[in-house]
Protein backbone atom coordinates (compact mmCIF):
# COMPACT_ATOMS: atom_id res chain seq x y z
CA UNK A 1 0.00 0.00 0.00
CA UNK A 2 1.49 3.39 -1.25
CA UNK A 3 1.66 6.38 0.88
CA UNK A 4 -1.27 8.25 -0.58
CA UNK A 5 -3.44 5.28 -0.01
CA UNK A 6 -2.55 4.78 3.47
CA UNK A 7 -3.38 8.49 3.60
CA UNK A 8 -6.50 8.50 2.01
CA UNK A 9 -7.79 5.50 4.29
CA UNK A 10 -7.02 7.24 7.38
CA UNK A 11 -8.56 10.04 6.18
CA UNK A 12 -11.78 8.22 5.69
CA UNK A 13 -11.24 6.76 9.12
CA UNK A 14 -11.10 9.85 10.62
CA UNK A 15 -13.88 11.69 9.20
CA UNK A 16 -17.08 12.10 10.85
CA UNK A 17 -20.35 14.35 10.34
CA UNK A 18 -21.87 15.62 13.58
CA UNK A 19 -25.12 16.03 12.94
CA UNK A 20 -25.72 13.49 10.21
CA UNK A 21 -29.36 14.14 10.09
CA UNK A 22 -29.06 16.68 7.94
CA UNK A 23 -27.78 15.19 5.08
CA UNK A 24 -31.30 13.13 4.26
CA UNK A 25 -32.68 16.50 3.07
CA UNK A 26 -29.96 17.07 -0.22
CA UNK A 27 -32.03 13.75 -2.29
CA UNK A 28 -35.10 15.72 -1.92
CA UNK A 29 -33.40 18.70 -2.86
CA UNK A 30 -31.71 17.27 -5.66
CA UNK A 31 -35.17 15.64 -7.00
CA UNK A 32 -36.57 19.54 -6.62
CA UNK A 33 -33.99 21.06 -8.22
CA UNK A 34 -33.66 19.18 -11.32
CA UNK A 35 -37.58 19.31 -11.35
CA UNK A 36 -37.34 23.10 -11.66
CA UNK A 37 -34.32 23.20 -13.88
CA UNK A 38 -36.53 20.89 -16.04
CA UNK A 39 -39.41 23.48 -15.61
CA UNK A 40 -36.82 26.33 -16.75
CA UNK A 41 -36.13 25.01 -19.94
CA UNK A 42 -39.79 24.18 -20.89
CA UNK A 43 -40.18 27.97 -20.27
CA UNK A 44 -37.32 28.69 -22.29
CA UNK A 45 -38.01 26.80 -25.42
CA UNK A 46 -41.66 28.21 -25.48
CA UNK A 47 -40.09 31.73 -25.09
CA UNK A 48 -37.69 30.86 -28.23
CA UNK A 49 -40.43 29.53 -30.32
CA UNK A 50 -42.65 32.84 -29.68
CA UNK A 51 -39.75 35.15 -30.76
CA UNK A 52 -39.62 33.56 -33.95
CA UNK A 53 -43.16 34.62 -34.85
CA UNK A 54 -43.37 38.03 -32.65
CA UNK A 55 -41.75 40.48 -30.15
CA UNK A 56 -42.26 40.15 -26.70
CA UNK A 57 -43.77 42.83 -26.00
CA UNK A 58 -46.89 41.55 -28.23
CA UNK A 59 -46.80 38.26 -26.97
CA UNK A 60 -49.54 39.13 -24.44
CA UNK A 61 -51.21 39.60 -28.24
CA UNK A 62 -50.29 36.42 -29.24
CA UNK A 63 -51.33 33.98 -26.74
CA UNK A 64 -53.39 35.20 -23.68
CA UNK A 65 -52.27 34.48 -20.26
CA UNK A 66 -48.82 33.95 -21.13
CA UNK A 67 -46.90 34.58 -17.81
CA UNK A 68 -43.16 34.44 -20.39
CA UNK A 69 -41.37 37.56 -19.94
CA UNK A 70 -38.22 37.24 -21.81
CA UNK A 71 -36.07 34.63 -23.63
CA UNK A 72 -33.95 33.37 -20.73
CA UNK A 73 -30.21 32.45 -21.67
CA UNK A 74 -28.02 29.88 -20.27
CA UNK A 75 -26.08 32.27 -18.39
CA UNK A 76 -29.39 33.64 -17.06
CA UNK A 77 -30.72 30.08 -15.83
CA UNK A 78 -27.20 29.49 -14.23
CA UNK A 79 -27.36 32.07 -12.19
CA UNK A 80 -30.93 31.35 -11.42
CA UNK A 81 -29.17 27.75 -10.01
CA UNK A 82 -27.53 29.50 -7.71
CA UNK A 83 -29.96 29.20 -4.58
CA UNK A 84 -30.24 25.50 -5.02
CA UNK A 85 -26.32 25.53 -4.40
CA UNK A 86 -26.54 27.57 -1.68
CA UNK A 87 -29.41 25.63 0.08
CA UNK A 88 -27.00 22.53 -0.54
CA UNK A 89 -23.71 23.61 1.20
CA UNK A 90 -25.77 25.16 4.10
CA UNK A 91 -27.28 21.65 4.43
CA UNK A 92 -23.63 20.33 4.72
CA UNK A 93 -22.49 23.14 7.17
CA UNK A 94 -25.24 22.04 9.05
CA UNK A 95 -24.49 18.46 8.86
CA UNK A 96 -20.87 19.55 10.72
CA UNK A 97 -18.34 17.62 8.93
CA UNK A 98 -15.44 17.20 11.03
CA UNK A 99 -12.16 15.60 11.35
CA UNK A 100 -10.49 13.58 14.09
CA UNK A 101 -8.05 15.67 15.63
CA UNK A 102 -6.64 13.78 18.80
CA UNK A 103 -7.76 11.24 21.68
CA UNK A 104 -7.45 12.33 25.29
CA UNK A 105 -7.81 10.20 28.49
CA UNK A 106 -9.97 12.58 31.23
CA UNK A 107 -9.04 12.32 34.69
CA UNK A 108 -11.36 12.25 37.40
CA UNK A 109 -10.23 13.74 40.80
CA UNK A 110 -12.52 13.19 43.26
CA UNK A 111 -13.86 10.47 46.11
CA UNK A 112 -16.32 7.06 46.38
CA UNK A 113 -19.03 8.36 48.39
CA UNK A 114 -22.08 5.88 49.23
CA UNK A 115 -25.22 7.68 50.45
CA UNK A 116 -27.15 5.06 52.38
CA UNK A 117 -31.29 6.58 52.56
CA UNK A 118 -33.73 5.10 54.86
CA UNK A 119 -37.02 4.46 53.47
CA UNK A 120 -38.75 2.65 56.77
CA UNK A 121 -42.16 3.27 57.57
CA UNK A 122 -41.16 6.27 60.15
CA UNK A 123 -39.96 8.44 57.20
CA UNK A 124 -43.02 9.28 56.50
CA UNK A 125 -43.20 11.36 59.33
CA UNK A 126 -44.55 15.24 59.40
CA UNK A 127 -42.65 17.17 61.47
CA UNK A 128 -40.72 18.43 59.18
CA UNK A 129 -42.23 19.52 55.81
CA UNK A 130 -43.43 17.93 53.71
CA UNK A 131 -42.13 14.82 55.76
CA UNK A 132 -38.80 13.03 56.25
CA UNK A 133 -38.21 10.94 52.94
CA UNK A 134 -39.18 14.32 51.04
CA UNK A 135 -36.64 16.42 53.02
CA UNK A 136 -34.33 13.56 52.57
CA UNK A 137 -34.69 13.74 49.05
CA UNK A 138 -34.25 17.25 48.79
CA UNK A 139 -31.18 16.95 50.82
CA UNK A 140 -29.60 14.73 48.64
CA UNK A 141 -30.05 16.81 45.99
CA UNK A 142 -28.01 19.34 47.83
CA UNK A 143 -25.15 17.20 48.79
CA UNK A 144 -24.88 16.25 45.06
CA UNK A 145 -24.88 19.80 44.27
CA UNK A 146 -21.58 20.58 45.97
CA UNK A 147 -19.58 17.34 44.05
CA UNK A 148 -17.46 17.60 41.58
CA UNK A 149 -15.56 14.27 40.49
CA UNK A 150 -16.96 12.30 43.45
CA UNK A 151 -18.48 8.79 42.35
CA UNK A 152 -21.76 7.97 44.62
CA UNK A 153 -23.81 5.12 44.94
CA UNK A 154 -27.31 4.72 46.53
CA UNK A 155 -28.00 2.19 49.11
CA UNK A 156 -31.76 1.79 50.91
CA UNK A 157 -33.02 0.52 53.82
CA UNK A 158 -35.83 -0.43 56.45
CA UNK A 159 -35.78 -4.33 57.58
CA UNK A 160 -33.17 -5.23 54.91
CA UNK A 161 -30.80 -3.17 52.97
CA UNK A 162 -30.25 -3.43 49.06
CA UNK A 163 -28.23 -1.24 46.25
CA UNK A 164 -30.28 0.77 43.90
CA UNK A 165 -27.32 2.24 42.52
CA UNK A 166 -23.58 1.39 42.06
CA UNK A 167 -21.13 4.36 42.17
CA UNK A 168 -21.39 6.59 39.13
CA UNK A 169 -20.99 10.13 38.54
CA UNK A 170 -23.81 10.40 36.71
CA UNK A 171 -25.41 12.55 39.55
CA UNK A 172 -28.81 12.77 37.50
CA UNK A 173 -29.16 9.23 38.12
CA UNK A 174 -28.86 8.91 41.47
CA UNK A 175 -31.94 11.78 41.51
CA UNK A 176 -34.03 9.47 40.15
CA UNK A 177 -33.42 6.61 41.90
CA UNK A 178 -33.90 8.64 45.06
CA UNK A 179 -37.07 10.12 43.77
CA UNK A 180 -38.56 6.77 43.49
CA UNK A 181 -38.18 4.79 46.22
CA UNK A 182 -41.23 4.66 48.93
CA UNK A 183 -41.52 2.85 52.46
CA UNK A 184 -44.14 1.04 50.38
CA UNK A 185 -41.97 -0.55 47.81
CA UNK A 186 -40.38 -2.61 50.57
CA UNK A 187 -42.53 -5.88 51.79
CA UNK A 188 -40.84 -6.02 55.34
CA UNK A 189 -41.16 -2.78 57.45
CA UNK A 190 -38.29 -2.07 60.19
CA UNK A 191 -35.12 -0.05 60.29
CA UNK A 192 -32.06 -1.91 60.00
CA UNK A 193 -29.78 0.67 59.90
CA UNK A 194 -26.42 -1.80 60.26
CA UNK A 195 -27.72 -3.80 57.32
CA UNK A 196 -27.53 -0.64 55.50
CA UNK A 197 -23.98 0.49 56.78
CA UNK A 198 -22.83 -3.46 55.60
CA UNK A 199 -24.04 -3.01 52.38
CA UNK A 200 -22.64 0.26 51.83
CA UNK A 201 -18.88 -0.74 52.35
CA UNK A 202 -19.75 -3.77 50.29
CA UNK A 203 -20.09 -1.34 47.46
CA UNK A 204 -17.23 0.24 48.07
CA UNK A 205 -14.88 -2.94 48.65
CA UNK A 206 -15.84 -3.94 44.86
CA UNK A 207 -14.92 -0.62 43.58
CA UNK A 208 -11.47 -0.95 45.32
CA UNK A 209 -11.57 3.20 45.55
CA UNK A 210 -8.84 4.89 47.94
CA UNK A 211 -10.48 8.27 48.62
CA UNK A 212 -13.98 6.67 50.29
CA UNK A 213 -17.11 7.54 52.96
CA UNK A 214 -20.48 6.68 54.05
CA UNK A 215 -23.21 9.37 54.15
CA UNK A 216 -26.14 8.36 55.92
CA UNK A 217 -30.12 10.41 55.85
CA UNK A 218 -32.38 8.84 58.55
CA UNK A 219 -33.80 9.83 61.27
CA UNK A 220 -32.10 7.36 63.63
CA UNK A 221 -34.99 4.83 63.88
CA UNK A 222 -32.69 1.62 64.87
CA UNK A 223 -33.86 -1.44 65.92
CA UNK A 224 -30.42 -3.20 66.90
CA UNK A 225 -28.15 -0.39 68.64
CA UNK A 226 -25.59 -2.96 69.28
CA UNK A 227 -25.37 -4.21 65.99
CA UNK A 228 -25.15 -0.78 64.33
CA UNK A 229 -22.38 0.82 66.39
CA UNK A 230 -20.35 -2.78 65.74
CA UNK A 231 -20.44 -1.88 61.51
CA UNK A 232 -19.78 1.90 62.44
CA UNK A 233 -16.94 0.63 64.29
CA UNK A 234 -16.13 -1.96 60.57
CA UNK A 235 -16.14 0.95 58.92
CA UNK A 236 -13.88 3.09 60.64
CA UNK A 237 -11.74 -0.55 60.69
CA UNK A 238 -11.78 -0.33 57.08
CA UNK A 239 -10.82 3.49 56.83
CA UNK A 240 -13.99 4.72 55.65
CA UNK A 241 -15.44 7.51 58.04
CA UNK A 242 -19.48 7.78 58.39
CA UNK A 243 -21.31 11.04 57.93
CA UNK A 244 -24.53 11.17 59.08
CA UNK A 245 -27.69 13.40 58.67
CA UNK A 246 -30.67 13.27 61.04
CA UNK A 247 -33.90 14.13 59.38
CA UNK A 248 -36.69 15.10 62.10
CA UNK A 249 -37.14 16.48 64.77
CA UNK A 250 -37.06 15.89 68.95
CA UNK A 251 -40.73 16.83 69.59
CA UNK A 252 -41.09 14.42 66.75
CA UNK A 253 -44.63 13.48 64.96
CA UNK A 254 -46.91 10.49 64.55
CA UNK A 255 -46.03 7.57 62.12
CA UNK A 256 -48.59 7.77 59.30
CA UNK A 257 -49.74 4.08 57.78
CA UNK A 258 -50.10 4.86 54.21
CA UNK A 259 -53.93 4.41 54.26
CA UNK A 260 -54.81 7.74 55.85
CA UNK A 261 -54.37 6.35 59.55
CA UNK A 262 -50.98 6.01 62.05
CA UNK A 263 -49.02 3.09 63.03
CA UNK A 264 -50.32 1.33 66.44
CA UNK A 265 -47.88 -0.40 68.76
CA UNK A 266 -49.22 -4.09 70.21
CA UNK A 267 -50.97 -2.04 72.63
CA UNK A 268 -53.33 -0.02 70.35
CA UNK A 269 -51.25 3.21 70.82
CA UNK A 270 -49.76 5.14 68.27
CA UNK A 271 -46.71 5.50 67.58
CA UNK A 272 -44.62 8.48 68.02
CA UNK A 273 -41.71 8.76 66.34
CA UNK A 274 -38.38 11.43 67.11
CA UNK A 275 -34.94 11.89 65.48
CA UNK A 276 -32.67 9.95 67.91
CA UNK A 277 -29.98 12.94 67.82
CA UNK A 278 -27.66 10.98 70.21
CA UNK A 279 -27.65 7.43 68.76
CA UNK A 280 -26.63 9.18 65.79
CA UNK A 281 -24.18 11.30 67.15
CA UNK A 282 -22.54 7.89 68.67
CA UNK A 283 -22.91 5.73 65.58
CA UNK A 284 -20.69 9.24 63.74
CA UNK A 285 -18.40 9.11 66.46
CA UNK A 286 -18.02 5.03 66.06
CA UNK A 287 -17.35 5.57 62.30
CA UNK A 288 -14.47 8.19 62.49
CA UNK A 289 -16.85 10.90 61.49
CA UNK A 290 -19.56 13.71 61.56
CA UNK A 291 -22.68 14.11 62.30
CA UNK A 292 -25.05 17.30 61.96
CA UNK A 293 -29.08 17.39 61.72
CA UNK A 294 -31.00 18.88 58.43
CA UNK A 295 -31.60 22.62 58.07
CA UNK A 296 -33.13 24.47 55.63
CA UNK A 297 -29.91 26.21 55.08
CA UNK A 298 -26.20 24.95 53.64
CA UNK A 299 -25.07 24.87 57.20
CA UNK A 300 -25.52 20.76 57.24
CA UNK A 301 -23.90 20.02 54.11
CA UNK A 302 -20.91 22.40 55.22
CA UNK A 303 -20.10 20.73 58.31
CA UNK A 304 -20.87 17.31 56.54
CA UNK A 305 -19.32 17.52 52.87
CA UNK A 306 -16.76 21.18 53.60
CA UNK A 307 -15.35 20.56 56.76
CA UNK A 308 -15.61 16.74 57.00
CA UNK A 309 -15.48 14.52 53.55
CA UNK A 310 -14.00 17.60 51.59
CA UNK A 311 -10.93 18.38 54.06
CA UNK A 312 -10.79 14.59 55.70
CA UNK A 313 -11.39 11.72 52.51
CA UNK A 314 -8.34 10.95 50.24
CA UNK A 315 -9.37 12.52 46.78
CA UNK A 316 -7.46 10.11 44.22
CA UNK A 317 -7.09 10.43 40.70
CA UNK A 318 -8.40 7.63 38.06
CA UNK A 319 -9.09 7.23 34.34
CA UNK A 320 -13.00 8.38 33.75
CA UNK A 321 -12.96 8.20 29.98
CA UNK A 322 -11.26 8.86 26.79
CA UNK A 323 -12.23 11.87 24.96
CA UNK A 324 -12.17 12.60 21.23
CA UNK A 325 -11.37 15.93 20.02
CA UNK A 326 -12.54 17.12 16.82
CA UNK A 327 -11.35 19.82 14.10
CA UNK A 328 -14.96 21.22 12.82
CA UNK A 329 -14.88 21.98 9.36
CA UNK A 330 -18.33 22.93 8.55
CA UNK A 331 -16.71 26.39 7.82
CA UNK A 332 -15.68 25.48 4.49
CA UNK A 333 -19.31 24.72 3.96
CA UNK A 334 -20.74 27.94 5.44
CA UNK A 335 -18.46 30.21 3.25
CA UNK A 336 -20.10 29.22 -0.33
CA UNK A 337 -22.90 29.36 0.69
CA UNK A 338 -22.75 33.13 2.02
CA UNK A 339 -21.08 33.59 -1.40
CA UNK A 340 -23.48 31.59 -3.39
CA UNK A 341 -26.18 33.57 -1.46
CA UNK A 342 -24.69 37.17 -1.37
CA UNK A 343 -24.12 36.75 -5.73
CA UNK A 344 -27.71 35.83 -5.97
CA UNK A 345 -28.99 38.93 -3.91
CA UNK A 346 -26.95 41.43 -5.76
CA UNK A 347 -28.31 39.82 -8.65
CA UNK A 348 -31.87 40.48 -7.59
CA UNK A 349 -30.83 44.11 -6.08
CA UNK A 350 -30.18 44.91 -9.37
CA UNK A 351 -33.00 43.51 -11.37
CA UNK A 352 -35.44 45.57 -8.76
CA UNK A 353 -33.60 48.41 -9.21
CA UNK A 354 -33.74 47.99 -13.18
Amino acid sequence: MDGFTQWASLAVEQFNWRQPGWLYLLPPLLVAMLWWRLRVRVSRGAAQRLALYARMRFWPLVVRGVKIESIETEQDAGRDMLPWFGVAFLLLALAGPRWLHEQQTVFRQGSDIVVVMDISSSMRTADVLPDRLTRAREELQDFLARLHGDRVGLVVFAARAFTLAPLTTDYNTIIRFADQVDPSMVSEQGSNLAAGLLQALKVLRQARGHGRAVVVLTDGEDHAHGETLAAAAKLADAHVPLFILGIGTKKGGLVPSGDGHFVHDVRGHAVLSRLMAGHLKALAQAGGGIYASSRWDDEDWQALYDDGIRRHVERTNSKAKTRLRWHEEFGWMLLPAMLIFGLWWRRSYRQWLA
